[in-house]
């Protein structure tokens, strides 16, 4: 895991990320939480929820001078960081929604008695709304696509109605200096302090039900789609170190994610093994294309166009490789799939995508963080949520 929180990746993704190693990494993800969601007691693997909340909030105490400040992913940046310790840091940093944000956030997370340096999701602050959804009585709040209700007679639903400010906090910074800061997802109950003017939780997965915990049926299922999954990753060779080019363009790997994307944009699961190998051609051509026509120079283009070729020859020589990387990324998501569709039951907030005019469409929780070790991914149904993310329009920013 990197020092910084700031950017996580879908689990599918990492054969495409780290190549082999990414594979096993996944794989042996799959297996620990397999373990998790049979009811068993793991220390390896723990289990964050994850808030569509807006903006994300960094705060604490600066360990440089011992004052109290608030701020965006950019607290960490390496020239110029933005902390806001006074009302008056805002105004100079920030305008419009972002600024009236942190402002709600310097005055109110003041007296949540944070131990250190605290990221969570900012949920609410004055923008929180009271209306019927379904025949259904409901306080929602709206930080980004997803729409968040909860009854307004219930304890919860009591503390969120008092509070001035919502946020789950999911990230907890050690060390002496920002810069040198290095991230943790262990939050303890102490870090910080809930309740008044404030509503703060830990992003934790909590199933005190146990309606989260598979059956003996449900255990085999899964357990038969990781195997499909490590069969997968055995028959795809060297191919996924072969793709390694550190993110460059217009080359394989950066385009199979590319690729792999553009199902969930149009709301599609990956077809077939054989129909997304055929279709990745005509994606990589497509690609190719707008380079081309842009390029003013003959030279320019020919490069291009040999450039093409040779990836034309790369996923044709090395076709039944290729087949097998489509197969492992298709059977790594199946299995991630089953375990989403399991925790996700747990939620003690109503969710909705505001589909417009009034329409509230049911929908669940963004996703979640599993975190084993060091390693930290995501798992999200892209399907449900990816796609809302996609099409509607955001709440925050406006």
């Amino acid at each position: 895991m990197s020092t910084k929180n700031l950017h996580m990746e879908h689990i599918e993704d990492e054969i495409i990320n780290m190549g082999t190693a990414g594979g096993h990494k996944a794989i042996k993800i799959l297996k620990e939480m397999g373990v998790f969601l049979s009811g068993k007691p793991s220390n390896k693997t723990s289990i964050t929820t994850k808030f569509d909340g807006a903006p994300a909030i960094i705060c604490g105490t600066d360990p440089s001078d011992g004052k109290f400040f608030v701020g965006t992913k950019s607290v960490f940046a390496k020239t110029e960081p933005k902390l806001c310790k006074t009302e008056l840091d805002v105004k100079r940093m920030y305008d419009g929604v972002l600024a009236n944000k942190l402002s709600a956030a310097l005055r109110y997370l003041k007296d949540a008695n944070i131990k250190g340096v605290l990221q969570g999701d900012l949920m609410f602050t004055d923008d929180k709304k009271s209306e019927q959804i379904k025949g259904k009585q409901f306080i929602t709040f709206r930080p980004n696509t997803i729409t968040y209700a909860i009854e307004p007679n219930t304890p919860m639903g009591e503390h969120i109605k008092n509070a001035k400010l919502g946020i789950v906090f999911h990230t907890k910074y050690t060390g002496n200096t920002l810069p040198e800061m290095t991230s943790s997802f262990k939050i303890n109950d102490d870090d910080f302090k809930s309740g008044g003017q404030i509503w703060a939780q830990k992003a934790e997965f909590k199933d005190i039900s146990g309606s989260a915990n598979m059956t003996t049926a449900e255990r085999s299922q899964y357990d038969a789609a990781v195997n499909r999954a490590e069969g997968s990753l055995k028959k795809c060779g060297d191919i996924l170190n072969k793709i390694q080019t550190g993110k460059k363009t217009l080359q394989v790997d950066t385009e199979f994610k590319k690729f792999f994307n553009g199902y969930v944009r149009s709301g599609q699961s990956i077809p077939s093994v054989e129909k997304a190998y055929n279709e990745f051609f005509y994606h990589v051509g497509k690609e190719f294309d707008k380079v081309i026509s842009k390029n003013k120079t003959l030279k320019s283009q020919e490069s291009k166009v040999t450039k093409f070729v040779e990836i034309v020859d790369f996923l044709d020589t090395n076709k039944e490789q290729v087949k097998m990387l489509i197969a492992l990324y298709m059977n790594i998501q199946y299995a991630k799939n089953i375990l989403v569709k399991k925790m996700e039951r747990v939620s003690d907030l109503h969710m909705f995508a505001d589909m417009g005019n009034g329409n509230y469409k049911v929908t669940t929780p963004e996703g979640f963080v599993c975190i084993t070790g060091r390693d930290a991914v995501k798992l999200i149904d892209r399907l449900n949520f990816a796609m809302l993310n996609f099409t509607l329009p955001k709440s925050f920013g406006k």
